[in-house]
């Protein structure tokens, strides 16, 4: 038995008196003459034993009568609970897209907040609140009601091994303390890292998993560049679908807000299926591609943005500028040509393209300064000369991880195949030629390079155009010198196409979009003083990101100061030097689910709940006091009548 205010029991001290009274029998007698002295001895004999039994009773039922009273007072109950204990329970409610989904009575999140606030009937407990972004301790029913009802959506996601940590941190440190936690989730599948370290749990959790109605979501996945022309820009969305269907969806582009193209996306029984848009290459270009689906919203939209092409860095180091002027012109193109002898080093790092065109030997502070231009994305284009000296070349070649020069060979061969799957002439041709002018050389280099695929073949099936893709970047290798005395290659068609694209697929469009998350970085090709900031913004807030800067760039790390979708700027005092476009990460459109009776099976730690209704009766059920006081009230009553009683029948 416990009691609400045990002090007052100090008060059953004070029953000595009654006590006293009785033991020392402080009563007053009256003296009366009588002269039979043998009839009083007989009454005194007969009420001697009467009378010392009406005073225990009197007394006992007295004492009982005040001890009762003084308890009733100090409100006596009993509980399940250990006084020397404090109880903590925290809800973790997940408020993440997902959450977005609706159940019977609507969006699954504002729904269980929406439970937690009509079961709560405990006006004197507090509870806390701990979300994906967000820790609100000890809440009182008005503040809890409050959180509840101004919880927001948080776009980054967090896996249940780390929810469990904050758990352990958030409880750590505190003795004498049992803590309860509540997990309220949809439990989709990404949520779990490893599903063996949420088994792995040591103090009790309960699990909650609301569902919803419908679990088949359609959205945008991503946007990518599919072919880019000089004048044109194809643009691919791709759509997918939680469960295969065969719905027409259909998917509109917006350019600034103003709709500027509709297509539809056919899902074939499948879960996969994309549309294309075609864009201007001339402009800068914001654009969203967005569909309607209901299930989920936040991932309806998808946010682009492409620049203005920019002209391209073309360096051609070489004795004699020959033909590449005509291909490389001023209105695409910063083309410079520098002999080796005259060559200004300190702009290698700027070019987007080398051509190391018939360079009989290279000089090792060139190597050295190709390789550092190779490793940070830098593009080369190596034409052999007819002395070449083999041993520098592949000097090159093996600091840039390419491979080596393996032999000359003398002999005439006819430049006879075209590789149209290439990247680089795949959409070069209308249709494919079978007979052409064939191209011819009397002397070429076999090689052996790594990652090497062929664009354009000699007659022996040997490349005479071959590249190299790297992560960052493309090596191109051309067999054969391209001097008259050599070759008449510079005289066929071929020539402009390819050596066109070699500097197109060099210049990189910057990223389309970035995905919110806790760690993005944004290169900007800027160079600013020290004392110099860049600032973010877009139409409602701005914000100075973390900042590296660099020789000819500035590094811009975004952390987690981006949380909605959609078009920022990104100003160098108050002129904008780029716009970008961020959009939610789609982990979370894949409706799919885990289990949780599966995580309960083998740990006794992890319970599984059906409602929120269900806990707080459970709750409700271990901290429910059952009084006592109504009963001593009563027995305090019941004594003082049977005092009362004695006092009045009791006849000595």
């Amino acid at each position: 038995m416990q009691f609400k205010h045990p002090e007052i029991l100090y008060a059953l001290l004070l029953l000595i008196i009654p006590i006293i009274v009785h033991l020392f029998q402080l009563q007053r007698f009256i003296k009366v003459p009588f002269t039979n002295v043998k009839f009083l001895k007989n009454i005194e004999q007969q009420t001697r034993k009467s009378a010392r039994l009406k005073k225990w009773l009197v007394l006992a039922s007295r004492l009982l009568a005040f001890t009762t009273l003084i308890i009733a007072f100090a409100q006596p109950y009993f509980s399940k609970f250990n006084t020397t204990l404090n109880y903590n329970t925290t809800f973790y409610l997940d408020n993440s897209f997902s959450m977005q989904a609706k159940g019977a009575n609507g969006e699954l999140l504002k729904n269980a907040a929406q439970n937690i606030i009509e079961n709560n009937t405990f006006k004197n407990s507090t509870f806390s609140i701990l979300t994906n972004n967000d820790f609100f301790p000890k809440l009182d029913a008005k503040n809890l009601k409050s959180t509840l009802i101004n919880l927001k959506y948080y776009p980054i996601k967090v896996d249940f091994n780390t929810v469990l940590l904050k758990l352990n941190s958030i409880n750590n440190n505190k003795i004498n303390t049992l803590y309860k936690n509540i997990l309220i989730s949809d439990f989709q599948n990404i949520n779990f890292k490893n599903k063996s370290d949420f088994t792995n749990v040591n103090s009790p959790i309960q699990l909650l998993k609301v569902i919803p109605k419908t679990q088949n979501n359609i959205y945008i996945d991503s946007v990518f560049i599919n072919n880019n022309t000089s004048s044109d820009i194809s643009i691919t969305a791709l759509v997918k679908s939680t469960k295969k269907i065969t719905e027409n969806v259909p998917v509109s582009l917006f350019s600034n807000s103003i709709l500027i193209g509709k297509a539809t996306s056919k899902f074939d029984n499948s879960k996969y299926t994309s549309v294309q848009f075609t864009i201007p290459n001339a402009t800068d270009f914001n654009g969203k591609i967005s569909l309607n689906d209901a299930v989920l919203e936040f991932d309806n939209d998808f946010f682009f943005t492409l620049s203005k092409p920019e002209k391209i860095n073309v360096l051609s180091i070489e004795n004699s500028a020959g033909f590449l002027p005509k291909i490389y012109t001023e209105n695409e193109f910063n083309f410079t040509s520098f002999s080796l002898q005259n060559l200004n080093y300190n702009t290698i790092q700027n070019q987007q393209l080398i051509v190391l065109n018939e360079i009989e030997k290279f000089p090792i502070e060139l190597i050295i300064a190709l390789k550092e231009y190779f490793i940070n994305g830098g593009n080369l284009v190596l034409i052999p000369s007819e002395k070449t000296d083999i041993l520098t070349y592949n000097n090159l070649l093996n600091q840039l991880g390419i491979g080596l020069i393996k032999s000359k060979e003398n002999k005439d061969h006819k430049i006879t195949s075209i590789n149209y799957n290439h990247p680089l002439v795949n959409d070069v041709f209308e249709k494919r030629v079978q007979n052409f002018q064939y191209p011819k050389t009397n002397q070429y280099f076999k090689s052996n390079f790594k990652n090497a695929a062929s664009i354009i073949n000699f007659d022996n099936n040997d490349a005479f155009i071959s590249s190299a893709n790297f992560k960052n970047n493309n090596f191109y290798w051309v067999a054969s010198p391209l001097n008259y005395e050599v070759s008449d290659f510079t005289q066929s068609p071929l020539i402009v196409p390819v050596f066109y694209n070699f500097a197109k697929n060099s210049s990189k469009f910057s990223e389309l979009y970035y995905t919110i998350s806790q760690n993005t970085n944004i290169d900007v090709k800027i160079a600013i003083g020290k004392e110099q900031v860049l600032k973010i913004s877009d139409e409602l807030n701005e914000f100075i990101p973390l900042q590296q800067i660099g020789p000819n760039k500035v590094t811009l790390k975004i952390e987690d100061n981006i949380l909605k979708s959609g078009f920022y700027n990104i100003t160098n005092g108050n002129e904008i030097i780029k716009k970008v476009a961020f959009n939610y990460n789609r982990n979370e459109s894949d409706l799919t689910y885990t289990n949780i009776k599966e995580l309960s099976k083998n740990n006794k730690d992890i319970i599984v709940s059906s409602s929120i209704d269900e806990i707080f009766k459970e709750i409700n059920n271990q901290q429910k006091n059952n009084w006592l006081f109504k009963w001593f009230l009563a027995f305090s009553v019941l004594f003082l009548l049977i005092e009362m009683l004695l006092l009045k029948y009791f006849k000595i």
